[in-house]
């Protein structure tokens, strides 16, 4: 058994044990037969004398308090090449040799381990536009007489991010809210939370969707480590309104200025977005592209649009088009980070859709407050 001190104690005869408030004690049940009521024989881990001690000045401990820490060994599981030479040389770790054919062996054991892990395919929605909630017009409420952006509420972003063009671009592209930026950060952190391995990620090149991959790379802790890959052929079906044109994106340089870790190497699959008949908003290229990482173990992360999760999913998992009514009608109740999510089943060589490894966000809506309409009137 192992027990803590409450409270210091001072020998009062030569056979009993020093102790102060905190020390951890172990204890035998079976070495108990010499102890008076009201006392037990112990072994302080501190010390490690052994002696008589007042059982009312402890209590129970868990035994991995005791828990020692001797070395630590760090396991590399990146290729490493080795020089080959006679006799295997060795390297020194907190001052002991180990033998580097056994570091490799590890380094292999960990690289089957890896890919072993299941590949999954995750698609997303984007995040809170700042037009879901203050209408298409949101862009007239943030400039002042002058065309300077400024926050007229504070779920407004707190600056909008430069273009080469005119700022008039954002109506047609907006961005995230600041409630957008808060629950993509909080996905991220809820996929930190269930170790969830993000290999890839690919968005639509919709503003709202690079800020939504940029916040939950940093709810992931893995901005600057995984690179968003922007592909034109994920931007959203472009006839769901008849009024509606293909935004005038920012590009990848542009994105790269204001600090979103995109890849500047991705070349991508579809020079323009889709307006084909059937089920908006899949890419324009075949799927294959997107999935094509042999080996490759993880998740792959493409945050789109709410027409994306459908399109994307049911043609990995082999499952029928929906019509175009029930298609628009699903893809209307698809809200903010809605997500679908894919998992190769390798035994029988096929994609299949099950649960995603978080659960959708919920929350309620917040209407504007004036207090003065609501407090003082009469």
């Amino acid at each position: 058994q192992r027990l803590r001190a409450l409270f210091q104690y001072k020998p009062q005869n030569i056979d009993e044990l020093m102790i102060n408030a905190g020390d951890l004690i172990y204890v035998d049940p079976a070495q108990q037969s010499e102890a008076g009521e009201g006392w037990v024989i112990g072994t302080s881990h501190r010390t490690g004398c052994r002696g008589f001690l007042p059982e009312n000045y402890t209590e129970r401990a868990h035994e991995s308090d005791t828990w020692v820490k001797h070395r630590e060994y760090v396991f590399d599981t990146a290729s490493r090449s080795f020089p080959k030479a006679e006799k295997e040389p060795n390297a020194k770790v907190n001052g002991e040799a180990h033998n580097l054919s056994m570091s490799r062996s590890v380094t292999n054991v960990l690289s089957l381990l890896n890919t072993a892990l299941q590949r999954g395919v995750l698609v997303m929605c984007h995040g809170e536009r700042v037009d879901q909630v203050f209408g298409k017009s949101w862009l007239q409420q943030c400039l002042t007489a002058d065309g300077k952006y400024y926050r007229a509420d504070l779920n407004f972003p707190s600056s909008l991010p430069r273009q080469k063009d005119s700022m008039k671009q954002f109506e047609c592209d907006p961005p995230l809210s600041c409630c957008g930026i808060f629950q993509s950060r909080l996905i991220g952190e809820a996929l930190l939370d269930q170790e969830v391995t993000i290999s890839y990620v690919y968005s639509s090149p919709a503003l709202c969707c690079v800020q939504t991959a940029q916040h939950l790379l940093q709810g992931l802790k893995l901005n600057q480590k995984v690179r968003i890959r922007v592909e034109p052929g994920l931007f959203e079906w472009t006839k769901w309104e008849a009024s509606r044109a293909i935004p005038n994106f920012m590009t990848v340089a542009e994105l790269v200025e204001a600090s979103y870790d995109t890849d500047t190497s991705y070349s991508p699959k579809a020079t323009s977005s889709p307006s084909a008949d059937g089920e908006g908003g899949s890419a324009a290229a075949p799927l294959p592209p997107f999935f094509a990482f042999a080996g490759v173990p993880g998740v792959i992360l493409i945050v789109g649009h709410g027409s994306s999760l459908a399109s994307l999913t049911r043609a990995l998992a082999e499952l029928p088009s929906r019509g175009s009514r029930d298609f628009a009608q699903m893809v209307r109740k698809i809200p903010s980070l809605g997500m679908c999510f894919c998992e190769e089943q390798k035994e029988e060589n096929k994609w299949q859709m099950v649960n995603p490894p978080v659960k959708t966000l919920t929350h309620g809506a917040n209407a504007a407050f004036n207090w003065r309409n609501a407090i003082l009137e009469d």
